[in-house]
């Protein structure tokens, strides 16, 4: 076969004689030996081709195949003029009869039945051994069987077999099989040939003509060469002719990437001109892209309005949370700390970064010179995320905040928080030191000093009397903030106590919704009796209507399967009314909650309205489980602040009053835990009250009762 002309131009750059050179075949390198040179023959006569395909085609009336197989010839053959009327091709317009089976072979090739060609063609050879296939079928077939093995291998990125493949078939390295050509330059970028890849995109540019399939070649030169080498490539732009290219949209990616990267580097500029295309395309589409690049540019350059600006209508796009990283952190550069705060709490659990950018937002707001007047709610929501992530720096911010503002029991228990969480934080040490110094608390305090004399010196100079503790924080420790007396307590006071019966060895807790209680009983209940034995019989819920699956996950409930009963919940919220979605959200999260899972719980009950009365049933009863398992867990400090919180919603019940009791003692607040016991004792839990008087009392060496 001859292979010459576009086909043994990009060969040769295959093969590594050379770079790709123009479409007349001419360049630096030598063609390989064997290819035939292309001068006319001597007589001037037409050299002989094939054209069974061509007359099968135009037979056919099939003008795409007549056209491409008119390209192919063309690029096998330079010499060959196709007839000028194709019908001359057709049977019947003077030409012999097309054999039947060689009709037959072409048109299970169009159909692309390949094997069953192959199997043809044996089958005629083994009972005619003279009879031989049209050479340009055989051909065909092997350019179509090369196409799928180079394919294969590039969908499954055997990158070397793809360039073997190409330099064994170059013909298939023309204009008609553009895929091909991009194939063979990413198998170049993926064995680190990138001047090989640009290679290939060239002879693309300069040779090929379809404006879509030469700006796709750009395309794809993007995501894989250099920025500098696409940049290069834009100079083959065809601006006139009948279909001239328009390569504007890859100028302003280009510039696009120049300013993305500026965005990430305060110390590097973006031109006027990139700023000016980043710009336009935000005003000319509806992507979030640009908006969050430019954003992100006004804020590492010192723009935090238009920063801000940008990151709003970044949201407006469902930019998502990187969009509220930026506009939060936008904020907080504008000193708006309270809002910045309110709009990264609603954030914070979407990503990472929108759980640090909230805790740096808080602990800012905290850490105000003078602290502001915090409304509950504000810590509210600041507390439980900073114990729920263990954030130390939030944690000694709570403590300064404490300590200024004249609570210093607090104050202190956050200060050993922090260092349990970042056991060489200084400033939460010396903290304590004061905070300890202020209660008269000489044990807690000659601990601080025995650990950190040596490597703190103001703890030092405490410790030998010469900076006594005072009010305030001193102006050298981080965060500076002052005291305001009428800034929000951290802890509430516990509400009146439910005189109930209870043991302090139980530790467990007691119901206080006794109505919905007995509903959650009636409705399992009634979910067993409907399904009867079918309850306990596994089954994939997907597929059940709304009300089925929820009353498979009441039944699942009644019979302990709680997790099974999640999966029920689930179908049900994804399918059924909106009745049915707040009983399937209630039941998933009593679900949970039945195994401990509280986060999962909380997330559970989110997911469909509830009444307020089940909104405070759930929120008591997960901040229950977070209490109890804190104290389980010896984190005390957390114990307290998951019943401050559940107070808050609910009245304490004596069981977890004698927690919060012990969890002070543990803590060294025998004050506290002793006003706890005491009004435990006065309803009727002697026994309990005095178990937890007795251990004060053997700790300080004074009878309590």
């Amino acid at each position: 076969m001859r292979l010459v002309g576009s086909a043994i131009t990009i060969a040769v750059a295959i093969l590594g004689f050379a770079a790709i050179a123009q479409q007349t075949g001419s360049g630096s390198g030598q063609p390989p030996a064997e290819s035939p040179p292309t001068t006319p023959p001597a007589n001037g006569s037409q050299p002989q081709v094939d054209e069974s395909a061509l007359r099968y085609f135009a037979s056919q009336g099939d003008t795409r195949r007549v056209n491409a197989e008119i390209a192919r010839l063309r690029a096998l053959y330079p010499n060959w003029t196709p007839p000028s009327d194709l019908s001359q091709l057709s049977a019947g317009a003077g030409a012999a009869a097309p054999d039947p089976l060689i009709e037959r072979l072409w048109n299970l090739y169009r159909e692309d039945r390949i094997a069953e060609v192959r199997a043809a063609i044996a089958e005629r050879q083994t009972s005619d051994p003279n009879w031989k296939a049209p050479e340009e079928l055989i051909a065909a077939l092997d350019t179509v069987e090369a196409r799928r093995r180079l394919t294969n291998a590039s969908d499954t990125g055997q990158w070397r077999t793809v360039l073997q493949v190409a330099t064994e078939t170059p013909s298939l390295l023309t204009c008609m099989n553009v895929d091909v050509m991009w194939r063979v330059a990413e198998a170049f970028a993926r064995t680190d040939q990138p001047n090989r890849t640009r290679d290939v995109y060239t002879y693309l540019l300069q040779n090929c003509a379809n404006p879509g399939e030469r700006l796709a070649t750009l395309q794809k030169a993007l995501t894989l060469l250099p920025e500098q080498q696409v940049t290069a490539l834009l100079q083959f732009e065809r601006k006139t002719g009948e279909t001239p290219d328009d390569f504007s949209s890859i100028r302003d990616e280009l510039a696009r990437r120049r300013v993305e990267r500026a965005s990430l580097d305060s110390k590097t500029t973006a031109s006027a001109e990139d700023l000016a295309v980043v710009e336009r395309l935000i005003q000319n589409t509806n992507e979030v892209g640009p908006v969050l690049i430019l954003g992100w540019y006004n804020y590492h350059h010192g723009n935090p309005a238009r920063a801000l600006e940008l990151f709003k209508t970044a949201l407006d796009r469902n930019g998502g949370a990187k969009a509220a990283e930026g506009y939060a952190m936008s904020l907080r550069a504008l000193e708006r700390l309270s809002d910045a705060e309110a709009f990264a709490y609603e954030w914070r659990e979407r990503a990472p970064e929108n759980m640090k950018i909230y805790l740096d937002v808080a602990t800012a707001l905290l850490s105000q010179d003078p602290p502001p007047r915090l409304e509950p709610q504000v810590l509210a929501r600041i507390v439980p995320v900073v114990t729920a992530q263990r954030f130390s720096d939030a944690a000694q911010a709570l403590g300064w905040y404490s300590y200024n503002t004249e609570q210093i029991r607090t104050a202190r228990d956050w200060f050993r928080t922090a260092l349990t969480w970042k056991a060489d934080d200084e400033p939460s040490a010396y903290g304590l030191a004061l905070s300890t110094q202020r209660l008269n608390d000489r044990a807690g305090f000659n601990a601080v000093v025995a650990q950190w004399r040596s490597r703190s010196q103001r703890i030092a100079d405490l410790a030998d009397g010469i900076n006594p503790a005072s009010r305030r924080q001193p102006a050298a420790t981080r965060p500076v903030v002052a005291q305001v007396p009428t800034a929000q307590p951290l802890e509430s006071t516990p509400l009146p106590v439910q005189p109930r019966q209870v043991t302090v060895e139980r530790v467990e807790t007691e119901q206080t919704f006794s109505r919905t209680e007995d509903n959650v009983r009636r409705r399992q209940t009634q979910a067993r009796s409907a399904l009867g034995r079918n309850c306990a019989m596994t089954r994939n819920p997907t597929g059940l209507s709304g009300d089925a699956a929820l009353t498979r996950g009441w039944c699942l409930m009644e019979i302990n399967r709680p997790m099974e009963a999640v999966a029920a919940f689930d179908q049900a919220i994804a399918s059924g009314s909106s009745r049915t979605r707040e009983e399937a959200a209630y039941g998933k999260s009593l679900a949970y909650l039945r195994k401990n899972l509280t986060s999962e719980a909380a997330i559970a009950a989110a997911e469909a309205p509830q009444t307020r009365e089940r909104r405070v049933e759930l929120g008591a009863s997960i901040l229950t489980q977070r209490a109890l398992a804190a104290y389980r867990d010896g984190r005390y400090v957390e114990t307290l602040l998951a019943l401050s919180e559940r107070a808050r919603l609910v009245p304490e019940q004596n069981d977890l009053l004698l927690i919060r009791g012990w969890s002070y003692l543990k803590l060294g607040r025998y004050d506290d835990a002793e006003k706890i016991f005491r009004a435990v004792q006065q309803t009727g839990y002697s026994e309990e009250a005095a178990a937890g008087l007795n251990a004060i009392a053997e700790v300080t060496g004074q009878m309590r009762y």
